[in-house]
């Protein structure tokens, strides 16, 4: 996926986060494209605050695990504005968006 890092654990919670944020963001369940999805990992692997932010989340949060409570939304802190607003810059627009979601 990226030259960045060989680090498979930062890689996992890294996507694991993007994918989060797409699903919070779109209000879909589902995974964001493979272009947009590499982008946003590549930009937080690319930034060491990111990187540490989304390690800590993916330790705490264990998004890999199955469970029977609800979901965990992302924290609404720095990290998650930086990640919004470069995957937002970068996201498709969905296929069948209403006119006033332009």
């Amino acid at each position: 996926m990226t030259g960045l890092t060989h680090d498979t654990e930062l890689i996992r919670h890294a996507v694991e986060y993007v994918a989060e944020l797409y699903r919070e963001l779109s209000e879909e369940n589902g995974a964001p494209t493979p272009g947009t999805q590499n982008q946003v990992v590549n930009f937080i692997l690319a930034d060491p605050a990111l990187s540490r932010a989304v390690r800590a989340w993916g330790e705490r949060t264990r998004a890999d695990e199955a469970t029977a409570g609800p979901p965990q939304r992302l924290p609404f802190d720095e990290t998650y504005r930086r990640v919004e607003a470069f995957m937002r810059s970068v996201m498709e627009r969905p296929v069948f968006a209403r006119k006033d979601q332009d």
